[in-house]
């Protein structure tokens, strides 16, 4: 098995300042309605302002998209993943403004659910969840046992979170980056993604070994 890494935003602040969020989001509207269960025609546009004690880095931490995965990310950033393969996204042009300054930014949309179907479902390791608590353990069969268990939740209390990942035959293993949506938040990456973020000093970005992997 290949090792990979789970890139998350930093919070650290003496790497992002003492604002949690960095970032205000000045289009709400536009934000509360970006979902990672499908892309966007057209996109939504996107605006941000850098609150005051916050640290400007090449990756934004931002709580308003909550129903998204993602990043949001300087043209720089962007032009390192684009010399990676990602699983199906899109980009967002967005706006910082810092001060009087309006910076070029991109909220990086990921949009993948059929990923979920080159999990190995007899190997990998899944917990019930009821209100996002993890109760215990439950076999899946398929991406498509787990939906027919979810149409019969009528609280939407129930849900399905992965403790170990087995990889199937039909996962592309070309992959750089990637998530296993709605069963794992966590986006993993490649070793050579991880190097190439480090190696191209991209600020904002924290790295970890994925021990999820199995």
């Amino acid at each position: 098995m290949k090792p990979y890494y789970i890139l998350k935003n930093n919070l650290d602040d003496k790497i992002v300042g003492k604002d949690y969020p960095q970032v205000d989001c000045l289009t709400m509207h536009q934000a509360h309605l970006i979902t990672s269960w499908h892309l966007f025609d057209p996109k939504p546009n996107l605006k941000f302002e850098l609150k005051k004690r916050a640290i400007l880095t090449d990756v934004l931490n931002d709580i308003t998209i909550g129903g998204g995965t993602g990043f949001l990310i300087t043209k720089k950033t962007k032009e390192i993943l684009e010399k990676f393969n990602i699983m199906r996204h899109q980009y967002f042009k967005s706006l910082v403004i810092d001060k009087n300054n309006e910076l070029e930014y991109y909220w990086l949309h990921l949009s993948e659910p059929d990923l979920t179907k080159s999990l190995d479902y007899k190997k990998t390791v899944f917990y019930r969840t009821e209100w996002t608590f993890r109760e215990d353990r439950i076999e899946l069969t398929s991406y498509e046992h787990y939906q027919d268990l979810k149409s019969k939740d009528k609280e939407a209390s129930f849900g399905v979170e992965i403790d170990k990942i087995a990889l199937s035959e039909s996962f592309d293993k070309n992959l750089d980056l990637f998530t296993f949506l709605p069963f794992d938040n966590n986006v993993y990456i490649s070793e050579r993604l991880k190097v190439a973020i480090e190696e191209s000093n991209v600020t904002g970005f924290k790295i970890e070994k994925a021990p999820h992997f199995i």
